[in-house]
């Protein structure tokens, strides 16, 4: 098991995924909040599509307004298509999570999607947190799929907190961990 730390590992991460045709293993990616996750992981499907693997799942980007985070969306990967996942408590929503009022729909559409992916060379979640991990809600077709190990190659960002959950439920992961931005 690899568990690295680095400050901007999106090349390292995307040669240890990629470099094997086609690409194996679960990797999760883990970090504090604004450390470059999602970045970490667009930047990693850039890169696997550059070489001609394909691509499945989820980021969801934050949105930003005049500088200070008001929401997140999901994008679906493979159609870019975007929704607003979740919008800051005190504004329209269905579930709250901390601080963000998540939309129901929008969790549904990110368990569609997984049960879309037709055998991509890498799947990518960004991400699976305590709503699947400790309240059973959320993405489950995710857990599913990492349970059931139907994936060639899996990414999936996870809070650094969450980390022992994971490598318990899954023990062949390998995480890597990004530093504080």
């Amino acid at each position: 098991m690899c568990d690295c730390v680095f400050s901007s590992p999106a090349d390292l991460l995307a040669n240890a995924i990629l470099t094997q045709t086609p690409p194996s293993g679960l990797w999760a990616l883990s970090g504090p909040g604004s450390s470059g996750k999602t970045t970490c992981c667009t930047q990693i499907v850039t890169r696997a599509r550059e070489t001609g693997q394909s691509v499945g799942g989820f980021v969801c980007p934050a949105v930003y307004k005049g500088g200070e985070k008001v929401g997140i969306d999901q994008v679906d990967i493979r159609t870019g298509e975007r929704r607003r996942l979740g919008m800051r408590a005190g504004e329209v929503g269905e579930r709250t999570i901390g601080c963000w009022l998540l939309d129901r729909s929008v969790l549904a559409w990110g368990n569609e999607i997984i049960l879309g992916l037709k055998n991509e060379d890498l799947v990518v979640m960004d991400e699976l947190g305590p709503l699947e991990l400790e309240e059973g809600y959320g993405y489950q077709e995710g857990l599913r799929l990492l349970d059931e190990s139907r994936y060639r190659a899996a990414l999936v960002v996870v809070r650094p907190r969450l980390l022992p959950l994971v490598r318990c439920r899954w023990p062949q992961v390998q995480a890597v961990e990004l530093g504080s931005v």
